[in-house]
């Protein structure tokens, strides 16, 4: 990554912070994009470069699509050739914003409190939460010559989201790290998903 894009991803985040901080200390009606670009010593026209609403803003880390690469290799049939290591790859891709285990959870954490204290983002939330399950199931369609609406990979799409945030709560981490625990947790969550729609009645 070059000094240029360096400098955005600060921006980017530096405007994202300052919007979580205020809107926890203010609420969200007493937060205007003013304030926020102030904190985050910027204008507010380049408030307006990054993000349309304070809602955004505060949404800013959550995924509202596949990562391109990932889900180009993952289609491909690859990176590893097995299905659930690859599908583990591509939500992992999506969906981390850290490589530390303990900060992605310190992050859900805060994303907590700002829905308890701000109900009406939770829309927004799952609106992004509904959209990237859905890319996974087009794209475990596409990997199998399916037709986009095909059941079965949005059913199994909806079982790895849920598997993804079970692996979240559940796999052991450690300082600095944890992303390999949660990557050998989530191949575990596949492997019992499996036991469980195999089992007989």
């Amino acid at each position: 990554m070059g000094l240029r894009e360096r400098k955005k991803l600060a921006t980017r985040r530096a405007l994202r912070e300052a919007a979580v901080r205020l809107t926890l200390e203010r609420g969200l009606e007493n937060v205007t994009v003013e304030a926020i670009s102030a904190e985050a010593d910027v204008s507010p026209r380049t408030f307006f470069n990054y993000f349309a609403t304070k809602e955004d803003a505060l949404l800013d880390n959550v995924a509202v699509s596949l990562d391109e690469d990932a889900r180009a290799a993952f289609v491909a049939g690859g990176p590893t050739g097995v299905f659930t290591e690859d599908l583990s790859a591509l939500l992992m891709a999506t969906l981390l914003v850290s490589d530390d285990l303990e900060a992605q959870r310190a992050d859900m954490a805060l994303r907590k409190r700002l829905t308890e204290q701000e109900p009406h983002l939770l829309s927004g939330l799952l609106r992004r939460f509904y959209d990237v399950e859905r890319g996974v199931a087009v794209a475990i369609a596409e990997r199998a010559g399916a037709p986009e609406d095909d059941p079965r990979s949005h059913l199994a799409a909806a079982a790895a989201m849920s598997a993804m945030r079970h692996s979240m709560k559940m796999a052991p981490d450690r300082p600095g790290g944890g992303i390999d625990e949660l990557r050998a947790y989530l191949g575990e969550s596949f492997r019992m998903l499996g036991e469980v729609f195999t089992a007989d009645d």
